[in-house]
């Protein structure tokens, strides 16, 4: 998992957790902004500090929280010699296997750019610099969508993601709302839907 673990410190998981993505659904849902999901999949677990055993987190999208939620987790022993208890249980991080398996089945698409999985996605704002302000609202409408449905903090992704302060990326979604990018977004307090200075280049840390 460290690979896309290291794009926000939420999704960081142990280097020697091996992850998986099966049973992925052939249906896909439009989240808004070019982000789609599978409707469902499992996230397979092994080597989960704490964990003796396999863990499998069944995924799926609710069309009601407007998210992925976690629908059934499941333990199962390594071998003899193993038990799995109500501590075993609270070491799994459930959230966690969301959020970077979510990176991973997620697809993104942008005008002029290929196709990709929402952890490259992510690279790619960490990498873009010189944006304008238009830029900055279609790249903020479109990496909120993506966090929001695989239960990343929104505005922290997209402050981590185009390096600017959550403050500029809460004007960035205000702006975003009445522009018609972010129809699913509520609105926010009047202090959040001043003027917008032009957003700053992005140009966070580089990922190996």
């Amino acid at each position: 998992m460290s690979g896309l673990a290291q794009l926000f410190p939420a999704c960081n998981t142990d280097d020697m957790v091996e992850m998986e993505s099966v049973d992925v659904s052939e249906e896909r849902v439009a989240v808004g902004s070019g982000v789609s999901i599978p409707a469902s999949w499992t996230v397979v677990l092994r080597g989960e500090p704490g964990v003796p055993g396999e863990i499998r987190v069944r995924a799926a999208y609710d069309p009601d929280l407007g998210r992925v939620v976690a629908t059934e987790v499941s333990v199962a022993r390594g071998g003899a010699g193993d038990e799995v208890t109500s501590l075993t249980l609270r070491e799994v991080r459930v959230q966690a296997a969301l959020q970077v398996s979510g990176l991973k089945v997620s697809t993104v698409s942008e005008p002029d750019h290929p196709i990709c999985s929402g952890g490259d996605y992510i690279r790619r704002m960490r990498s873009r610099t010189e944006r304008d302000l238009t830029a900055s609202v279609v790249d903020a409408s479109r990496t909120y969508a993506l966090a929001g449905a695989i239960n990343l903090p929104p505005l922290k992704a997209v402050a981590d993601s185009l390096a600017i302060s959550q403050s500029t990326a809460t004007r960035l979604m205000s702006r975003a709302r009445i522009e018609g990018l972010a129809p699913g977004l509520a609105a926010r307090d009047a202090s959040a839907a001043g003027p917008t200075a032009t957003a700053p280049a992005a140009g966070g840390p580089t990922l190996n």
